[in-house]
């Protein structure tokens, strides 16, 4: 998905990177706000909504640069705009689309437009089971060399430690297996090792880290300034009812409050 803001440039070369990697297809999403529905607007009415005919033939054409830039790297994409009108919610769209990976750019810590409730970001998180990559700030390194997974090392999360480490076989990256330990969910040292080593099968390839903090926040924080990942990989619970609507998770509060890229994957 992209609004062809900077941020969404950000997010562009980790779909190139990917894309590149494992040899995937790219559909570069751009959705329009459009002051009546424009799929059921008849053609000779158009004329009278000129400020939308020109944002459509600019999106066109950003759109039509972006698949360029794909296919220079010898990359299959194509390009999709999106009509959106009235209450129809946005990530519907991306739904029906059924990617494998969606990679969105938002607006960093520091900008004027903060991740807040009911933006685009926020309602992907609560509402796409797909894995959804979001992109915050320019990218560290010129390719994504290390991939970092933070775990609560339950036995469900497991699966998702082997896609991580799958993928990051493709990228060419390192995995870093990171448990943060808190007052509320702490344990002690046997404990912990006892379930790095059930996660990562004794993998050597699989660096595994320990962090002591007061809560998750505080503990990704230190290791992110201190180890700088490429990409964070968060595994959530989909939540139901309406507390998706009241209760941030981990992965949302880590969105608002850092910049670095994080990966959302689903528990089964």
């Amino acid at each position: 998905m992209t609004d062809f803001s900077e941020v969404a440039g950000y997010a562009t070369f980790f779909a190139k990177q990917i894309a590149g990697k494992v040899k995937g297809t790219v559909e570069v999403m751009h959705i329009l706000n459009t002051p009546v529905d424009w799929v059921k607007l008849d053609r000779e009415k158009e004329k009278f909504y000129p400020q939308t005919l020109q944002e459509i033939s600019s999106a066109n054409v950003k759109l039509h640069d972006l698949v360029g830039e794909f296919e220079n790297l010898g990359i299959l994409a194509s390009s999709s705009l999106v009509y959106s009108y009235g209450s129809e919610p946005i990530f519907d769209h991306v739904i029906k689309a059924k990617p494998d990976l969606v990679v969105m750019g938002s607006e960093g810590r520091g900008s004027k437009k903060p991740f807040y409730m009911g933006s685009y970001a926020q309602k992907m998180l609560r509402n796409v089971k797909i894995p959804i990559l979001i992109v915050k700030d320019e990218p560290i390194r010129p390719e994504i060399k290390k991939i970092a997974f933070l775990s609560t090392l339950e036995k469900n999360q497991k699966p998702v430690l082997q896609q991580v480490k799958s993928f990051a076989d493709l990228m060419g990256a390192q995995v870093n297996l990171i448990f943060i330990n808190t007052p509320y969910n702490f344990y002690e040292t046997s404990e912990s090792d006892r379930r790095f080593e059930e996660m990562t099968d004794g993998d050597s390839n699989i660096f595994t880290f320990l962090t002591n903090a007061e809560n998750p926040e505080n503990g990704m924080m230190y290791y992110a300034e201190h180890y700088h990942p490429d990409i964070l990989v968060l595994a959530k619970s989909e939540k139901t009812g309406i507390t998706k609507f009241f209760t941030p998770s981990l992965t949302e509060n880590l969105v608002r409050a850092h910049d670095f890229p994080i990966l959302s994957i689903c528990l089964e």
